[in-house]
């Protein structure tokens, strides 16, 4: 598979409050409609366990963290825009110099923005405007 193709498999785009959640507000998880998503990655079977939660909430002022490379990615990982008026650039990659076409980019600009993606992923990100971002990371057995 290319590396393309398998970013477009492995990174989704979308906003919280577009997402068709039946009235619910739930776009995580193991209802139907998380399945139903391009990638599934929104999606985690009822009974299938999730290990390592981790939380982040972080106010990012422009220009940070100015595209510094991230570590490889595992599990599975979402960033939501929860700040008004902000924008928030995320750029993916499979390989860590982000060569110029291996390279997926989607900038964050409307509360609930969010971008969401799987393992074998290195991203940086470019603090536009300022930007109050949470994250939310997690693991699947394999």
């Amino acid at each position: 598979m290319s590396s393309n193709n398998f970013l477009t498999r492995n990174v989704e785009f979308g906003n919280a409050g577009d997402v068709n959640t039946n009235g619910t507000g739930w776009f995580v998880g193991f209802s139907e409609w998380a399945k139903g998503s391009s990638t599934e990655l929104r999606y985690v079977a009822a009974g299938e366990p999730a290990a390592g939660l981790c939380v982040k909430w972080f106010a990012h002022p422009a220009g940070d963290p100015n595209g510094e490379a991230k570590p490889i990615s595992e599990g599975r990982t979402m960033s939501i825009l929860v700040s008004p008026d902000s924008e928030f650039r995320l750029e993916f990659s499979t390989l860590g110099d982000f060569a110029p076409d291996d390279f997926l980019a989607h900038t964050l600009r409307r509360q609930g923005d969010f971008v969401i993606w799987g393992s074998g992923i290195f991203h940086r990100a470019f603090g536009i405007q300022p930007a109050s971002i949470l994250t939310v990371r997690w693991a699947l057995p394999r």
